[in-house]
C-alpha cells in the first residue's frame, strides 16, 4: 500500500533503527525527517509541527525520558499520531505510554514491517473519514446536547470550549455518539477503534484508560456531563444523551 507523501518525524538515538525504518518507510511512499534525541525532537516539532502526520518515538532517549516528548508535543499539537517503540512489556509501562498520549505501542524487537503497516492504519484511522456517518454528516458539525462534533476536521465542542482529544479519543466519542444508546464491549471497541482482529488478544485496560481521559476531559467543561460515557459492568459501555 503506497501512501501519499504522509509526513513522518522518527525520533530514536539509533542510527542503525533510523536507517532500517527510513528505508522501508521511504519505500512506501513516506517523506521522513530524523531526530537522535529529545531535544532536537521537540526543537524541531515546535518550529514546524504542521508539517507533520505522525510521530515514531523511542522511550529511551539520551537526554530525556520519551514519556516526557511525547507529553510536549501533545501540548503543542494534541491530535498528533504517535508510535511509542520500546523496550518495556510490563502492562504498567503500556499504561504509562498511553496515558501520556501514545496511540499506539510496539515492544521491542520488532518488524519493519510490522512498524510500517502500524503506521500505515494509524494514518488510515486519523485521516480518513469516519465509515459510519454520511456524507452529509461528515461536512457539518452535529449536536449533541452541550457536545459539538466537527467530523471535516476533528474538532469536538463543549460548552463554546474547545476540547482537545487525541486521535483515539475522538475516536472512541464518535463511535459511541453515532451509536448512541448501544452498549459495547471492550473487546468490540477494541476491534473498531484499534482495527484489531476479534481473534487478537487485547489488553482491556487500553480501552478503560482512553475511557477515563475521555471522560475527565469532558468532565473538565461540564461536569454535569459525566454520565455521558456511562459504563454497563460486565458489559461495557455506552453513550446516553443527558
Amino acid at each position: 500500500m503506497m501512501t501519499n507523501h504522509r509526513r513522518v518525524l522518527l525520533v530514536d538515538d539509533e542510527t542503525r533503527i533510523r536507517n532500517i525504518l527510513r528505508m522501508y518507510l521511504e519505500f512506501e511512499g513516506f517523506i521522513v525527517e530524523e531526530a537522535p534525541n529529545g531535544t532536537q525532537a521537540i526543537q524541531r516539532y515546535g518550529e514546524k509541527h504542521a508539517n507533520y502526520d505522525l510521530i515514531v518515538l523511542d522511550w529511551l532517549l539520551p537526554d530525556m525520558n520519551g514519556i516526557e516528548v511525547c507529553k510536549c508535543m501533545k501540548q503543542i499539537q494534541p491530535d498528533i499520531p504517535i508510535l511509542l517503540l520500546t523496550g518495556r512489556s510490563e502492562e504498567k509501562d503500556r499504561i504509562e505510554g498511553f496515558e501520556a498520549g501514545a496511540d499506539d505501542y510496539v515492544i521491542k524487537p520488532f518488524s519493519p514491517r510490522e512498524i510500517v503497516l502500524r503506521i500505515q492504519n494509524m494514518i488510515t484511522r486519523v485521516y480518513s473519514p469516519n465509515p459510519y456517518v454520511s456524507e452529509d454528516l461528515l461536512n457539518n458539525a452535529f449536536k449533541i446536547g452541550e457536545i459539538v462534533l466537527y467530523p471535516s476536521s476533528r474538532r469536538v465542542m463543549v460548552k463554546q470550549n474547545e476540547v482537545h482529544l487525541t486521535p483515539k479519543e475522538y475516536d472512541l466519542l464518535y463511535f459511541l455518539i453515532t451509536h448512541q444508546e448501544k452498549v459495547y464491549s471492550r473487546e468490540v471497541l477494541h476491534t473498531e477503534i484499534w482495527k484489531s482482529s476479534h481473534r487478537e488478544i487485547y489488553d482491556r485496560r487500553t480501552v478503560d484508560t482512553h475511557i477515563k481521559r475521555l471522560r475527565d476531559k469532558l468532565f473538565s467543561y461540564y461536569p454535569e456531563g459525566n454520565g455521558w460515557i456511562r459504563t454497563l459492568w460486565g458489559h461495557g459501555y455506552m453513550f446516553k444523551q443527558i
